[in-house]
């Protein structure tokens, strides 16, 4: 009898474990953040080393998903997704009652031009400017200037095809970070190119998290804490940090 009832007080525990981790990684995420196959599937970066470790910490497999940007907030709060990284609170409306991992790491912004433009100091420097943007992502710093006009955004897919269209003279100038600049220069010719950081500080990085399920938050947030405080995250941004400017 103690047997069986041994097996029905942990057979909540079986099911829970065999769900899969919904973890939402867009291709809008940028190399290293994100790498995808000819087929189109997530076959490595940042995000899958660190969620791959995660999911094995909570015994769970992952099942990664691949939204357009403006739709992860929307599946994480209609419990259709568990978690999306590379987010900050900042950066979502505060209508949405996300939850959110500790801090994982610090990312800086980086405001590529064709090297023999002038460089970029201020805002005063974007006036009348058209910047390539990353369609679906938030630029809290640069949005009063799109917001009167001083400054047109106009977005694309990948940071790749914004630099196509820098070195084509469609765009003045290209928003990128840190890790995505020093990536694309290890695979992509930038002689042509200069790049001024950012003049906010460095931006912390978190994982967003669907706030229905407590028990898989409290679980996510103590294990990425963990491993924040183990060093992995930092191992595995060190593997893909190439960043030179």
């Amino acid at each position: 009898m103690w047997k069986w009832w041994s097996l029905l007080l942990l057979f909540p525990t079986l099911i829970l474990s065999a769900e899969p981790l919904r973890a939402v990684v867009s291709q809008t995420n940028t190399a290293p953040y994100a790498i995808f196959d000819q087929q189109q599937r997530l076959s490595g970066g940042i995000a899958k080393e660190l969620l791959d470790a995660l999911s094995a910490r909570l015994n769970r497999s992952v099942e990664y998903l691949d939204l357009p940007r403006g739709r992860v907030v929307e599946w994480l709060m209609t419990d259709k997704a568990d978690i999306s990284c590379f987010l900050n609170p900042q950066w979502v409306p505060a209508s949405y009652k996300l939850s959110w991992t500790p801090v994982l790491f610090h990312t800086r912004q980086y405001i590529v031009r064709r090297s023999e433009d002038s460089p970029v100091r201020s805002n005063q420097d974007l006036f009348r400017k058209r910047i390539g943007t990353t369609r679906g992502f938030s630029y809290p710093e640069l949005q009063p200037l799109f917001e009167t006009h001083a400054a047109v955004r106009d977005d694309a897919e990948s940071l790749e095809k914004n630099i196509q269209r820098l070195e084509q003279g469609r765009v003045d100038l290209v928003m990128t970070v840190d890790l995505s600049y020093g990536h694309y220069q290890q695979h992509f010719d930038s002689s042509k190119l200069a790049v001024d950081p950012l003049w906010a500080e460095p931006a912390e990085v978190y994982c967003a998290l669907n706030p229905h399920n407590s028990l898989l938050v409290e679980q996510i947030q103590k294990q990425l804490g963990l491993m924040q405080q183990q060093g992995i995250v930092d191992k595995v941004l060190k593997r893909w940090a190439h960043t030179s400017i």
